[in-house]
């Protein structure tokens, strides 16, 4: 589904399509299997220190504080993952419009955003870090986009800047025509890429 617009404000193109659900955090996602590994295993290996310490020095040891904190850890990753893979609503409508580049995401996906509000409350308390950590709807404006990456052959284009990085994955027809779009509204932004 394309659309043209008439009004200088709204939407010049979109298309319905998929996002990974392993995605990196700049783009929404809980980030890159190896990166997700990496974390669980370093959860891991601070409970068996605890571990072991727990087993050399006793209770009085930091080894129980270190095995709950492993738990705690293993626990966060198990529901960031089941939140923002599992759970997460892969479709999605890819927007470009005189404002700048959108994902705009499904109405499952908005619903679930609402539910769980309270909890990525918490984790932005917690953490004091915005951005990912918000309900998922990538927006960067025209004025923030500092670089476009292209691949031709998977049919993408990351535009990097602003608080998201936006992965467009265009459709074989409409390829050329979103990537004529983005050098009409930003094409500093291609210096060195392809």
């Amino acid at each position: 589904m394309q659309k043209s617009a008439t009004n200088s404000n709204q939407t010049r193109i979109s298309w319905s399509g998929k996002v990974s659900r392993l995605t990196r955090l700049r783009e929404g996602g809980p980030g890159r299997p190896a990166w997700l590994l990496g974390l669980a295993a370093a959860a891991a290996g601070l409970g068996l220190w605890g571990r072991s310490m727990l087993e050399a020095q006793g209770m009085n040891s930091p080894g129980p504080a270190f095995i709950l904190l492993s738990l705690l850890w293993l626990v966060f990753l198990l529901v960031w993952v089941l939140i923002k893979a599992g759970l997460r609503d892969t479709q999605v409508t890819f927007c470009i419009s005189d404002k700048g580049v959108a994902i705009e995401p499904s109405e499952s996906q908005k619903h679930l955003d609402r539910r769980i509000r309270v909890l990525t409350r918490l984790v932005f308390f917690s953490t004091l870090k915005g951005g990912q950590w918000a309900a998922w709807h990538p927006f960067t404006p025209w004025n923030q986009v500092n670089k476009i990456d292209v691949n031709q052959e998977k049919g993408e284009i990351l535009i990097r800047g602003g608080p998201w990085n936006v992965r467009l994955i265009c459709r074989e027809e409409n390829f050329a025509r979103v990537l004529d779009m983005l050098r009409q509204y930003r094409p500093q932004a291609f210096a060195g890429s392809n």
